[in-house]
């Protein structure tokens, strides 16, 4: 029984209501007295409860004198107000959105230590359904591997620039930095930067450092998550122009000319 009254509470009943309608249910029709009687409802409180259930549609009052009352059967009464709740429902959900403003900017969210770090990159290639860039290094391989596998396995096309890593099926498109030019690479920017692009529609970028505590921005903002790809892209593309041209001869167009040497190294050419 108490089971049944919490359940009529959530639908708008008082406590009095609950066991007024409930006792009405087992035996009608009563009168006031009666129902005060039965139900333990205070008589100095059935009336009140008789006339709120009336008004709800929970209850008939029958003419007679003295006047008596009888439950609306519950399929009939808790139909009705299925029926009333769904429209209203119905109504805030189309109408309340019209006042929703649309967000004003996309959040950056800051992320520190390198195991939330991790986490969130995993649950990003978890849920990708279509693309997925990414470049890691080898500290970070390792614990990728299998969500990108399994990315993979379901269709999810996957790209990736790894650093310093053995070579692997397991990451889609994969090219490859060996330990020198990632050498280069990591003293250049004084940190391991990994980024993870999904879906074009959100990134994480991460430096991983010995000296520094791990850090991280993710962010759904477009501009962002362009620019994250567009650098994954460009450094894939370098690699292969490298690979094809010969290291050599790529190093002959940038050592001599100080914009492009800065450029690449992040370091001023020193005049002879």
């Amino acid at each position: 029984m108490d089971k049944l009254i919490d359940c009529l509470m959530k639908i708008g009943f008082s406590n009095y209501e609950s066991k007024a309608y409930l006792s009405l249910l087992r035996r009608s029709p009563v009168t006031g007295y009666e129902l005060s009687k039965q139900s333990g409802v205070p008589r100095s409180m059935i009336y009140q409860t008789i006339n709120k259930l009336v008004s709800q549609g929970a209850v008939h009052e029958i003419p007679s004198d003295p006047l008596t009352y009888t439950p609306v059967p519950p399929k009939e009464f808790l139909g009705r107000l299925r029926e009333e709740k769904e429209q209203t429902f119905n109504y805030l959900e189309e109408k309340l959105q019209t006042l929703e403003s649309p967000p004003e900017a996309h959040v950056i969210h800051h992320i520190k230590e390198r195991m939330p770090i991790m986490d969130k990159m995993k649950a990003m290639i978890s849920k990708a359904r279509h693309e997925v860039w990414l470049s890691l290094w080898d500290s970070e391989v390792d614990e990728i591997q299998p969500y990108a596998k399994k990315a993979l396995d379901a269709g999810v096309r996957v790209y990736s620039l790894l650093f310093d890593c053995e070579p692997t099926s397991d990451f889609g498109k994969t090219y490859y930095h060996p330990h020198a030019t990632a050498a280069v690479e990591e003293q250049r920017l004084g940190q391991r930067l990994t980024v993870v692009v999904c879906d074009h529609e959100e990134v994480i970028i991460a430096g991983f450092s010995q000296e520094t505590i791990p850090s991280a921005l993710h962010t759904e903002d477009p501009l962002l998550v362009l620019l994250a790809k567009e650098y994954i892209r460009h450094d894939i593309m370098m690699k292969v122009m490298t690979e094809k041209l010969g290291a050599e001869h790529v190093e002959e167009i940038w050592k001599g000319d100080p914009d492009l040497f800065y450029l690449i190294t992040n370091k001023l050419l020193q005049k002879k």
